[in-house]
């Protein structure tokens, strides 16, 4: 019998494939060994053939021309940040591939929020796990308050601001995915809103940096807050939350298999919270929404949409209004285009618009609006990992203030930065980093001005790390001053910093050394003009100890801070009026079956202000005050007691979390400040914001 042509083609293709076809399929998963964290790592075949990268769940698949019993097939892994790994897998087993940790980071990093929230975490610096920035009292689930038990942030419990080893508010940086914040605050009025921008709710991972930050962060003195959003979904999440100050929720979503979708809102009204607890302060409202869309458009390309918005208000006694508005819409393409060469080109609008009225004495209402675009990429190079980038940013800001004599200020300017670095591994013990930036600004003094840095981490043991690291930070400060001072150079910082880690399985320490010295601070020159004239210093020590048991968990933290500053209206070398020369935090927490409670009690001696000695007439008949020199007084030492709660019930088969939180157990009257009367006769203590408070709410998952 004849056979067609096309039919035995198909028989032989057929029989070619029962005897063994020469395509191979490799599956498998790419996980932080510690952590098991699914981990975007770059997979490479030894045998040849293109390799692929991990997606966000860590999963790979790769096809290869060989035969069906080939031996175990070697891969090689690579992930920026991870040793490079050659493991051997057979095709058809799923494979886990683990990824140790770089020897250590020698950023010295003060907090690490991991994602997940077991005990399990990195072992290569103290970290708090993300749950506890939900459970431990007083921090309201706010990753700024979270910073505060941690060492080298010096600042009492109540302020909303990070005070970092003796720095001023503004001299750290806030950033979001890599993206530059410039108001991570909900309100930066006098009265202050005390918390930021940063739900929770999504946020997988934040470091807070007190030294040795990289240079890619070309524009912070002190510290940098480094948060970064979840960025997967491989399966439904999301619940409802609500509390007595309005309702929150958020929600994440897988989208086909290449894509997530990430959302979180809530509303915040604090009128019943102020009755509850009988307290006659003003009221605010606040909402608040948050978004992501992450899309892989191929193996090597992925995209990020954002979008961020916040708006709050304030009233007090029909007279204080504060409102603001702040905005955030980014664009993120990260691009693998070879095993160890990473790109991501950043882009990102923001606005912030803010307004405060007080009856009818002054109304003050200010834009600030913000174009920013970044490219950063890192490669490896045998024992080496390079890191650079460049980025610029054009801010806008415009200022009304009316009162007798209205006042109008606009002004643009341009800041444009680079930075390349190296961390090479000089043995299995040994890491050293070195690189510089390069800032250059269209306002105030011409030039570009260089950031060297250098830092090293040795690894003493398996639990026991020592740090070193010394760099030039440097800070371009306000426009507006800028513009009407054009000499000022950028205020600069050169930081020195020795640390001392011991990381066991059921204790962490760390014990640290500083000195900080500052120069071209910004003065106030006599004739009204400002100068690079500044200078002072910040020295100290600081000891954390975390213990962590089943049951319970124990925290401690102390800090020691002396520091000075020629700056402002301090014309000779005075106290720094960030300076909290001693501050304890301790933390107590318990787990059962059903529930958590916890304790913390915080101590900081006074901060300093400048005292009233008396008053003189003036050349019209007012009365002058007469101070007494810059900051040579101490308000009262700040004593705090905190205390939360969480309960677990099953309803319907569904679990409901209730918290509760009570602040300042004790309603001691913590002095935030002094005011005086018109005359100066009268002194009068503005007590903290932060009394007696009672906290309640309940969370319940969708899924």
């Amino acid at each position: 019998m004849k056979i067609p042509a096309r039919l035995a083609l198909l028989c032989l293709a057929v029989a070619g494939w029962a005897a063994g076809s020469p395509a191979v399929t490799v599956t498998g998963r790419v996980v932080d060994r510690l952590t098991r964290d699914a981990l975007p790592a770059f997979v490479l075949p030894e045998a040849g053939g293109a390799g692929v990268s991990a997606d966000a769940q860590g999963r790979f698949k790769l096809t290869l021309d060989l035969p069906q019993d080939a031996s175990p097939i070697r891969l090689t892994v690579f992930l920026l940040g991870y040793k490079k790994a050659v493991v051997e897998v057979r095709p058809g087993i799923d494979a886990e591939i683990l990824l140790d940790r770089d020897v250590a980071d020698v950023q010295e990093i003060s907090v690490t929020a991991d994602s997940g929230v077991s005990s399990n975490q990195t072992r290569r610096t103290v970290s708090l796990s993300k749950m506890e920035t939900y459970t431990t009292p007083g921090t309201a689930a706010d990753p700024l308050y979270a910073g505060q038990v941690l060492p080298g942030v010096n600042a009492a419990p109540d302020s909303s601001s990070l005070l970092i080893r003796g720095g001023a508010p503004d001299e750290v940086g806030y950033y979001l995915d890599g993206l530059e914040i410039p108001h991570p605050f909900l309100s930066e009025s006098l009265h202050e809103s005390y918390f930021s921008i940063f739900d929770n709710q999504v946020i997988d991972r934040f470091n807070i940096s007190t030294s040795g930050f990289p240079p890619k962060i070309n524009d912070a003195l002190s510290g940098v807050m480094d948060i970064e959003i979840k960025d997967s979904a491989p399966d439904a999440t999301g619940g409802i939350g609500l509390s007595v100050l309005g309702p929150s929720g958020q929600i994440g979503l897988p989208v086909g298999t290449k894509g997530a979708l990430i959302l979180s809102g809530s509303r915040s009204d604090s009128r019943f919270l102020n009755r509850i607890n009988n307290r006659s302060e003003g009221d605010f409202q606040n909402e608040q929404a948050f978004g992501k869309f992450i899309w892989t458009v191929h193996p090597a390309h992925r995209v990020r949409f954002y979008g961020l918005w916040d708006s709050y208000r304030y009233d007090e006694d029909a007279s204080l209004a504060v409102a603001s508005g702040n905005g955030l819409a980014a664009l993120t393409w990260t691009y693998t285009p070879a095993s160890r060469i990473l790109l991501k080109t950043s882009l990102a609008a923001s606005s912030y618009i803010s307004s405060m009225e007080y009856g009818q004495a002054f109304r003050m209402q200010s834009e600030d609006r913000t174009l920013q675009a970044r490219v950063d990429g890192a490669f490896e190079l045998g024992a080496h990992r390079f890191e650079f980038g460049l980025n610029a940013r054009d801010r806008h800001r415009d200022f009304d203030f009316t009162e007798e004599d209205p006042l109008h200020f606009d002004v643009r300017g341009r800041r444009y930065g680079f930075y390349l670095q190296d961390q090479v591994r000089l043995s299995d013990r040994i890491l050293i980093t070195a690189g510089a930036n390069a800032l250059a600004l269209n306002l105030g003094r011409g030039g570009v001005f260089l950031g060297p840095r250098v830092a090293t981490a040795y690894l003493l043991s398996d639990k026991d790390v020592l740090r070193f690291s010394t760099g030039v930070y440097r800070q371009s400060g306000d426009e507006f001053t800028l513009r009407r001072n054009p000499g000022l150079e950028p205020k600069t910082a050169v930081h020195f910093s020795l640390s001392y880690d011991r990381i066991g399985e059921t204790a962490e320490f760390r014990a640290t050394v500083y000195d900080k010295e500052y120069t071209r601070l910004y003065l106030n020159e006599p004739d009204g003009a400002v100068s690079s004239g500044g200078r002072g210093f910040a020295r100290g020590a600081e000891a954390f100890l975390k213990i962590t048991q089943p049951g319970y968990s124990l925290l401690g933290v102390y800090n020691f801070l002396s520091s000075k500053r020629r700056e402002n209206d301090s014309p000779e070398l005075a106290d720094s009026p960030y300076a909290i020369a001693h501050s304890v935090t301790l933390v107590a927490a318990w787990t059962f079956k059903s529930g958590s409670i916890g304790l913390r009690y915080s101590y900081a001696t006074g901060r300093p202000y400048t005292p009233l000695l008396g008053t003189e007439p003036g050349e019209d008949g007012e009365i002058l005050p007469v101070w007494d020199a810059s900051y040579s007084g101490r308000y009262p030492a700040y004593r705090r007691l905190d205390l939360n709660g969480t309960v677990r019930i099953s309803v319907a088969r569904r679990m409901i979390v209730g918290y509760f939180g009570v602040t300042n157990v004790l309603d001691r009257d913590n002095i935030s400040r002094y005011e005086y009367s018109e005359d100066y006769s009268t002194r009068i203590d503005q007590p903290s914001l932060f009394g007696r408070t009672v906290f309640l709410g309940l969370y319940i998952p969708f899924f």
